[in-house]
């Protein structure tokens, strides 16, 4: 059998990435219903083998399935420092294993966690915008004039926009500068965009898609830019997405 399976990120995890405990056992139940194959990895011995959730109880804990048996088999890891470990579309999910013990053949158990991250694979991972309409980003294209874009997706240093086709200047390598985020009366500090990308609206042909990347930004920007994705991501994780502008740096 061909499995992926992965190892764990070891050591201190950024916070931004740790989901909120009350609604952990619901994103269990929402990621493995059903899930990927995941894995548990040995700190001590490096060993891993992979696993697949097969159900899942606020008392009795996860049911583990083992797909592939490991060399030196499974009571090699009972009683040691494990991870459980699976991967997502959203990222890699972790988290230190309690409780494990040898069900009926084949199978594992353990605890619900406690603590759990949702590691994302790549710096510049985009979350989707809320369905907030309240969130906006403001255009500065010359001097007195504006515009408002909606905005489709938002990364630590960047952000696609949706905007009316024709409204500014719109060429790869264009810079706009004052920029700034808004919902209601909140707004970040200005920063600069320079375009990236351009590629027609899939929804109305009247409108484009706009990649840009912060352009020179300060300390500043690209906290309050990476404040709002991970805002975001967090939010939608545990289901509050209606409030996911509670946890940014700037609103």
């Amino acid at each position: 059998m061909n499995l992926i399976i992965f190892p764990p990120e070891l050591g201190e995890v950024d916070a931004k990435f740790a989901l909120d405990p009350r609604f952990i056992f619901k994103n269990l139940e929402r990621m493995f219903s059903p899930g990927p194959t995941a894995s548990i990895f040995n700190v001590k011995s490096s060993q891993i083998f992979p696993v697949s959730v097969q159900s899942l109880d606020p008392k009795t804990g996860m049911k583990l399935k083992v797909e592939e048996s490991p060399r030196n088999g499974l009571n090699a890891f009972i009683g040691q420092t494990c991870y459980f470990i699976a991967g997502l579309d959203g990222g890699k999910l972790q988290f230190p294993v309690a409780g494990l013990k040898s069900a009926e053949s084949g199978f594992l158990s353990c605890d619900i966690p406690k603590t759990m991250s949702l590691i994302q694979r790549r710096e510049d991972f985009r979350a989707s915008a809320p369905p907030d309409r309240a969130f906006k980003a403001l255009i500065f294209f010359s001097v007195g004039k504006e515009m408002i874009g909606d905005i489709v997706n938002i990364s630590d240093k960047g952000i696609q926009l949706d905007l009316r086709l024709g409204s500014a200047e719109m060429e790869v390598g264009t810079i706009w500068t004052g920029c700034s985020l808004e919902r209601l009366t909140a707004r970040t500090a200005k920063f600069d965009l320079i375009i990236r990308n351009l590629r027609p609206s899939p929804v109305e042909a009247s409108r484009i898609r706009v990649g840009c990347e912060l352009y020179e930004p300060t300390k500043l920007n690209l906290n309050e830019f990476a404040s709002t994705r991970s805002a975001i991501q967090n939010a939608r994780q545990n289901r509050s997405i209606n409030f996911w502008y509670q946890d940014t740096s700037w609103c």
